[in-house]
C-alpha cells in the first residue's frame, strides 16, 4: 500500500509546466536529502476532470507568511522521507493550517502577462528566474518515458522545502498528490480520500515560511471523519462562495 509520506530536502531546481510538454500539467520541484540524489514533488497545474463550466483551473492558495505550530516540527527533522513522525496535514479538520475559503481558482499559464498563474506563484516563492537561460534534462512523467523539461535553479540558495503527498512507485524516487486528497465524490477519485493525508508544499527560506495548497473544483465539502463528502456536502467553488 502507498503510505502517505513527506519529503524534506534542499531546492535544487524547478520546472514550469509549458504546454509543449508531454502529460498532465505539473509543476516539478527538484530536492535532494542529505544523500545528494534529486528526489522530485510535483505540483498540479490544472485537473483532467474539468469543472462543470468546463474549467480546468485548480484551486490554489500561496500563503506567502505560513505562520503555524507545525514548522518547529518540520524544522526539527532531518532531512529525507517520512512515512512517520511528522506532521500531518488535514485541510478541512485542521482550521488553523489553512482558510479554506482564501482559495480561488488559478490558471497554470496566463497568457496576459499578470503573473497571476500557478507557474508565476510558485517560481517566485522559490526564487526562480525564467528570464535566466534553464537547463534542459530528462524527466519521467510517470508514463516511463524520458521526456526533456527545462529546469531552472534557484537565485537564492539554501532554500528547503517540504513536500506532502504520496509516492512514486516503484521507483520511489518523488511525490504527487500533493493536494487535497479528501471530499472526491464517487468515482475513479473517490478510494483516494482519507482524513490527514492531504498534500501540499511548504517551503522554509531565510525570511520565514511560505505554503503551496492546491484542490480541485470537482472535490467537495464538508467531509466525514473518513474524509468522504457527507450528504450535504457541495463542489468546492460552491462552498466557497456560499459560505
Amino acid at each position: 500500500m502507498n503510505e502517505y509520506c513527506m519529503f524534506k530536502g534542499t531546492l535544487l531546481r524547478s520546472a514550469p509546466f509549458k504546454d509543449t510538454y508531454v502529460g498532465s500539467p505539473h509543476y516539478v520541484i527538484t530536492v535532494s536529502g542529505n544523500d545528494n540524489k534529486p528526489f522530485n514533488l510535483v505540483v498540479n497545474s490544472a485537473s483532467t476532470d474539468p469543472a462543470p463550466n468546463g474549467s480546468d483551473d485548480v484551486y490554489f492558495y500561496a500563503d506567502l507568511n505560513f505562520d503555524d505550530p507545525l514548522t518547529a516540527k518540520l524544522q526539527g527533522l532531518d532531512p529525507g522521507l517520512y512515512t512517520s513522525g511528522f506532521p500531518r496535514l488535514d485541510y478541512w479538520q485542521d482550521s488553523s493550517l489553512l482558510d479554506i475559503h482564501r482559495m480561488r481558482p488559478v490558471p497554470y499559464e496566463d497568457e496576459d502577462g499578470n503573473r497571476s498563474d500557478v507557474n508565476d506563484i510558485i517560481n517566485e516563492v522559490l526564487s526562480i528566474d525564467e528570464s535566466q537561460p534553464p537547463e534542459s534534462l530528462p524527466y519521467d512523467n510517470g508514463s516511463g518515458q524520458l521526456h526533456n523539461r527545462d529546469f531552472w535553479t534557484p537565485t537564492t540558495a539554501g532554500i528547503v522545502v517540504y513536500g506532502f503527498g504520496f509516492l512514486f512507485l516503484p521507483k520511489k524516487d518523488g511525490l504527487h498528490e500533493t493536494h487535497m486528497n479528501q471530499g472526491n465524490p464517487p468515482g475513479k477519485h473517490y478510494k483516494e480520500n482519507g482524513a490527514f493525508q492531504d498534500g501540499a508544499v511548504i517551503i522554509q527560506r531565510a525570511d520565514g515560511f511560505a505554503a503551496l495548497f492546491t484542490a480541485f473544483q470537482t472535490q467537495r465539502l464538508p467531509t466525514n471523519a473518513n474524509g468522504n463528502p457527507t450528504p450535504n456536502s457541495r463542489p468546492l467553488p460552491e462552498f466557497i462562495q456560499g459560505s
